[in-house]
């Protein structure tokens, strides 16, 4: 049997940012909620809610976070990924298969998440990083309620937490728990791809 290669499962920037919306849309309908009511809880214009569910705006990480928690739901969701995956292959919680991954670009700004966690898992949430050159996480720092631990595989990584910025490269790895306020960014002229591990299920 021939092997799945990744990008035998990627399509379109345009074709993810419809996925996307209309898995938002969904959620939203499920709880009878109005464009309205997603604008007031995430002080965004309906415009702006409505184009993204539309899948004609691609939403910035913190655009897309906000949208989760005034819905109440898991953001890493919207990446849940089938189980197995390849053609004719058992299917099983306890695997993610490459062909099952479900990429997801935000904003276009260079960064593609892959979720890799598998449905057995409760708590751990796992993500492929791919950042192109310049890629970085949202301006300003974040804060989530989940430890987390990074592990660069290839390129360089440069992360901010608290007042601290540290460059890692491949082999390096990093970790905090959720009180402190952190970033990451790609500034070389290489692609960077890391794991990222959080201790919940909410979006990274």
């Amino acid at each position: 049997m021939k092997n799945a290669k990744p990008e035998d499962s990627q399509i379109s920037a345009d074709e993810h940012d419809k996925a996307l919306g209309e898995r938002l849309r969904a959620a939203r309908l499920q709880q009878g909620l109005k464009l309205k009511d997603v604008a007031e809880r995430t002080e965004m214009s309906i415009a702006l809610i409505s184009q993204v569910e539309r899948g004609i705006s691609s939403p910035s990480m913190r655009t897309l976070r906000a949208i989760c928690r005034a819905l109440g739901i898991d953001g890493a969701s919207l990446l849940a990924p089938a189980p197995g995956a390849a053609p004719g292959d058992e299917q099983s919680e306890f695997t993610v298969r490459v062909a099952a991954r479900t990429p997801l670009k935000l904003g276009n700004n260079g960064v593609t998440k892959y979720r890799i966690t598998p449905a057995s898992c409760a708590t751990l949430e796992g993500f492929l990083m791919e950042l192109e050159p310049g890629a970085a996480s949202d301006p300003g720092f974040l804060v989530q309620a989940s430890d987390k631990i990074g592990y660069v595989l290839s390129g360089k990584l440069q992360v901010f937490v608290d007042d601290k910025s540290f460059l890692l490269e491949a082999g390096d790895s990093y970790g905090f728990s959720g009180s402190h306020p952190y970033r990451w960014q790609n500034g070389w002229d290489e692609k960077t791809v890391f794991l990222v591990v959080n201790s919940n299920h909410f979006y990274v």
